[in-house]
């Protein structure tokens, strides 16, 4: 029986020159609005001393995670994760509330105002369910980026877990179970870009836990009564057209 796929990205930041073509790459696949990104690079300075200088890029995105508190938190369940690990937004069914994008540890989420929706890095499933890689790893000009099955351990991702140390942004307070792997983040950089905690609006937690189940019960109600109208109808004979 074949493996389940669990898809997750490892960025080895020793060779991101901050060229950000992996977050060009994502706006034009994508058609992201201006002012937005799907995945960023920050630039973290100048470390060390003269002559031994170095500068330090962070390349960050939606971590898929395997517990998403943005899942938790969506009232509509347009934000799910797929069973190949990808964490999606469907924006037919996304009603634009945002209570998934303060939800999000990693401030990975945007409010799309040409579109309507919540948005975010998809793992560009569409490519890679043709067998491409997502264009930010295809377009990686140092290779910092990869992409693969972390369920295969014949995979470049799996392979470069296994074989250099790997650290995920994770707190002891904070771990949703990332599956962006990072070799060569300096340690005195990583309180810089570790998650914060998840927040829900209580307007939100009152709509998730409220108002969505009452809607469904008067909703569920009003098909039973029709339900129940529409036999009585049939009962007595009379035409439904009337």
């Amino acid at each position: 029986m074949a493996t389940k796929k669990k898809y997750g990205f490892v960025i080895d930041v020793r060779r991101c020159i901050g060229c950000n073509a992996c977050t060009v790459a994502c706006k034009e696949q994508w058609k992201v609005p201006v002012g937005h990104s799907r995945n960023w690079v920050l630039d973290m300075g100048i470390q060390g001393s003269f002559p031994d200088l170095t500068q330090t890029f962070i390349t960050g995105q939606c971590m898929h995670c395997d517990d998403p508190p943005c899942v938790a938190a969506c009232p509509s369940e347009a934000t799910y994760k797929r069973e190949d690990g990808l964490v999606v937004i469907d924006e037919d069914t996304c009603i634009g509330c945002g209570y998934c994008i303060p939800a999000c540890l990693y401030d990975a989420r945007f409010y799309n105002e040409e579109k309507g929706v919540a948005d975010k890095c998809n793992g560009c499933f569409d490519r890679v369910e043709e067998g491409e890689l997502p264009a930010c790893v295809a377009t990686c000009v140092g290779g910092a980026r990869m992409f693969g099955d972390l369920n295969d351990p014949d995979s470049q991702v799996s392979r470069m877990i296994r074989e250099n140390q790997t650290v995920r942004l994770v707190t002891d307070e904070t771990n949703p179970g990332p599956n962006v792997y990072y070799i060569g983040l300096p340690e005195e950089l990583y309180s810089e870009v570790a998650p914060h905690p998840s927040e829900l609006p209580a307007a939100g937690k009152v709509w998730k836990k409220g108002v969505i189940p009452v809607v469904g019960l008067a909703v569920g109600a009003t098909v039973i009564g029709q339900a129940i109208a529409f036999g009585a109808q049939l009962l007595k004979g009379e035409s439904i057209d009337e």
